[in-house]
């Protein structure tokens, strides 16, 4: 804003960890928070998998030996078993993917099959993604939907909660900034807050980013280590200043 003085601007935020929290509180295994999560931020994602969640649970297409070791979440049997399988088809197990590999992936597709939301659960997460409010509101918001909601996220909002008035206390015009339940930047290295800066009247942000610290152990660092970043898109900056 500073750069573009008689520019109109406006914040786009979202938060990486509530929506995580919410999911949790749900009863979410680990496959659709990750599959949820890829599709934070993307709305044509987001909306299939919420309809997924919704239909009835499918029904497996592996053989019944397989099925039962996936039900028993034996996974170094369900390999073996894949081997021999291989190997009765005439397919060397080194050829491609290694048994192990694909063992996981089978028991991922069966968790996301297998698993559902009812309707009352289903109904509190679309509620959770319509929030759409100032950022000064948007504590009371998710305080109000957690009680609605019955919903245990004490924590999660507590920690947003100080973000926000870290904002404040960095004199950030809380006026131009909404907060977007449903908003998110779909990569998996984001942990927190994130957001995108517009200009009014303006489809394509000018600068986005947020928390990462997933970022550097999915490169391969050991522990996690805090990240905060954005991306600068200098042409559209300079489209603006030239209008």
């Amino acid at each position: 804003s500073a750069a573009l003085p008689n520019v109109k601007t406006r914040t786009s935020l979202g938060d990486q960890a509530v929506f995580e929290a919410v999911l949790a509180a749900l009863g979410l295994p680990r496959g659709w928070r990750m599959r949820l999560a890829r599709a934070f931020g993307v709305e044509a994602l987001l909306s299939a998998a919420l309809q997924d969640l919704g239909r009835p649970a499918g029904l497996s297409s592996v053989d019944e030996d397989a099925s039962a070791l996936i039900n028993a979440s034996d996974e170094a049997a369900l390999a073996s078993h894949i081997v021999t399988k291989m190997k009765l088809a005439g397919i060397a197990p080194d050829s491609g993917r290694s048994p192990q590999e694909i063992a996981r992936r089978m028991m991922e597709k069966h968790e996301l099959t297998s698993v559902r939301l009812s309707p009352k659960a289903l109904s509190a997460l679309t509620e959770f993604l319509s929030i759409h409010v100032p950022l000064r509101q948007a504590p009371a918001a998710l305080s109000a939907f957690a009680i609605k909601s019955g919903l245990a996220l004490d924590g999660a909002l507590e920690r947003f909660g100080a973000r926000v008035e870290a904002c404040v206390a960095e004199g950030l015009d809380l006026s131009a900034i909404s907060y977007d339940a449903a908003f998110g930047r779909p990569l998996d290295y984001y942990t927190g807050m994130v957001f995108e800066l517009f200009v009014d009247g303006q489809p394509k942000p000018l600068v986005g980013g947020g928390r990462y610290d997933r970022l550097l152990t999915l490169l391969g660092a050991a522990s996690s280590i805090p990240g905060v970043g954005f991306s600068v898109w200098l042409d559209r900056i300079e489209q603006v200043a030239a209008q």
